[in-house]
């Protein structure tokens, strides 16, 4: 069926134009080709609105091109999507154990952050200028690695919109990393160790000890159960050593890969370590517990009265270190935290000539062996312990 002839008054305007009297008033109202109407604002002078239409139908009357963001389905507010692309990243990442719950609240937390700023603009709307803004607000004057951090977030909310059709350039892509800031924080050295050492408290101890002996980070350590101790009938002889048994460990960092699990054989230092975390006579399965108040509520991940996450024993340490005035003349961020028990303990290894990079990755080894306990492969590295 042919269409309707224009009106008169219409007659000169471009193609889905017309001048349209609403309520005594005339307004310009456009119809898109897939009959959807949008109203000009009322103050839009004509020459304007010929404009916008001649523009658009140069671009857009066009069957072969895709149909403009106003009458695109995919094409909704940013923060509409946000929403999806967190739950999505829920479902899919979270809940599949393929990142931490500490990476999961950093992510939500950007993305809330990311809904702050651009929440209202078109998905299909956002670019690199939007992507500056963003660092510009939640990253400037930030270390290059909280940058990247943010680069990397934008990336991930990028592929995850390109992915459903809301957006259809990852702009984030374009943008170009900071180089590695060299390492601020100063080592600990095993002096500074020994002194925090005398003065911590018996469930500190453990876990200092415990790091330094495994070369694990406090991650891992805060997750040993006495039920992780498997012990042999008998001692055997390894490297020189006297072993009672291995301790698994499973490694956050990699968890998900197939070094992530390794078998630590229990030397007589580790042992004493072991039995010591008992000499408390508090009913707890971890090997570094502490009865704490939970009035206001345990932390995310804690299942047990006696266990203590990550956070609270680097917390712990850093506040016992600054009560004895270790290295107070530097900023806190440059101040040794527990983590660095770990390079201190890896380059003791060093020193006896163990390759203690080794016993961290557990991977490309001729000294490590594997094992099958409960149908899941563990590596037992070899035996080694410090003189600490």
């Amino acid at each position: 069926m042919a269409p309707r002839k224009r009106k008169l008054e219409n007659r000169h305007l471009p193609q889905g134009l017309n001048k349209i009297k609403m309520r005594g008033i005339y307004r310009f109202r456009y119809r898109f080709p897939n009959g959807k109407d949008i109203y000009l604002p009322m103050d839009t002078l004509e020459l304007d609105a010929i404009e916008a239409a001649t523009i658009f139908n140069t671009k857009h009357r066009n069957p072969t091109i895709k149909l403009l963001m106003d009458y695109d389905e995919y094409n909704k507010p940013l923060k509409e999507w946000l929403n999806t692309v967190k739950h999505r990243v829920e479902t899919e990442e979270f809940k599949k154990n393929i990142i931490s719950e500490k990476v999961f609240l950093a992510f939500t937390n950007d993305i809330d952050r990311l809904v702050e700023l651009h929440g209202a603009i078109m998905s299909k709307s956002f670019n690199l200028t939007h992507v500056n803004d963003f660092l510009n607000k939640f990253a400037k004057g930030k270390s290059n690695e909280v940058y990247n951090r943010k680069i990397t977030f934008l990336k991930k909310v990028g592929s995850y919109l390109c992915d459903m059709s809301a957006m259809e350039t990852n702009f984030a892509e374009s943008k170009k990393r900071k180089p590695k800031e060299k390492k601020q924080r100063q080592r600990l050295t095993l002096e500074y160790f020994n002194q925090i050492l005398e003065a911590a408290e018996p469930w500190l101890k453990t876990a200092m000890m415990l790091s330094i002996q495994t070369t694990h980070a406090v991650n891992e350590i805060s997750l040993a159960k006495y039920k992780d101790c498997e012990w042999y009938n008998a001692p055997l002889l390894e490297n020189g050593l006297t072993v009672y048994g291995v301790l698994r460990i499973h490694r956050q960092k990699v968890k998900d890969k197939e070094a992530s699990r390794v078998a630590i054989p229990i030397t007589k230092k580790i042992k004493t370590i072991i039995e010591q975390s008992r000499a408390d006579n508090i009913a707890s399965p971890y090997i570094i517990h502490k009865i704490l108040d939970r009035r206001k509520g345990a932390a995310k991940g804690i299942t047990h009265n006696t266990q203590l996450d990550s956070v609270y024993i680097s917390r712990a340490f850093s506040e016992l270190r600054d009560q004895l005035g270790i290295m107070t003349d530097l900023t806190k961020d440059k101040r040794p935290t527990f983590h660095e028990i770990r390079a201190l303990s890896i380059h003791l290894y060093d020193e006896i000539g163990y390759d203690a990079q080794a016993r961290a990755a557990h991977t490309d080894s001729e000294s490590t062996k594997v094992y099958k306990k409960d149908h899941v492969e563990w590596v037992e590295i070899q035996a080694a312990e410090l003189a600490v």
